[in-house]
């Protein structure tokens, strides 16, 4: 059941993001039906360094090294040789592939954009505060947090529009 659910949920999210691609959405919008996504996002990552450390932590303190002998001592060795060729792994393929660099620009404020000078709208409050509640590092967290800016964006011909961004503050 669990499988059919998921895949139901996978084929519906396709589905969903096809129609709404075409619906010429504004970017409030846009950003209004992301949140969802980019909160369950946020959990998950904030989920893993605990999991992984109690894991290993949990792991670590149930070996018993004089029942375990030189099987438990391959064991252990082969554990620790295969994680660090998989962290090297992990860590030369993102300096290559560098992901993530160009979104990186677009939370910076040094875009040369000019600050719009309108009140920040009380759902983008809400949002910010969701989004601070469940941080996506929780050793970033206790420097950072997230409030949404309102930046000018010029579009082509036309006028100047507010767009709403995201900004660190430290």
């Amino acid at each position: 059941m669990l499988v059919i659910m998921t895949v139901s949920g996978v084929l519906v999210g396709v589905g969903l993001g096809m129609m709404v691609r075409n619906m010429n959405l504004t970017r409030a919008q846009m950003t209004y039906f992301a949140f969802p996504g980019e909160m369950l996002l946020r959990m998950l990552k904030m989920i893993i360094l605990p999991l992984v450390v109690c894991s290993l932590i949990s792991g670590a303190a149930s070996l018993d090294t004089r029942s375990l002998g030189k099987l438990g001592g391959i064991a252990v060795s082969y554990f620790l040789v295969t994680t660090l060729i998989a962290s090297g792994i992990g860590v030369s393929l993102a300096f290559i592939i560098k992901p993530g660099v160009g979104a990186g620009a677009l939370n910076t404020n040094n875009l040369g954009l000019e600050s719009v000078n309108t009140n920040k709208e009380t759902t983008d409050s809400f949002l910010d505060l969701a989004r601070n509640l469940f941080p996506a590092n929780l050793v970033a967290a206790a420097f950072r947090s997230y409030a949404t800016d309102y930046k000018m964006v010029a579009v082509g011909n036309t006028p100047m529009e507010p767009s709403s961004t995201r900004r660190c503050l430290l």
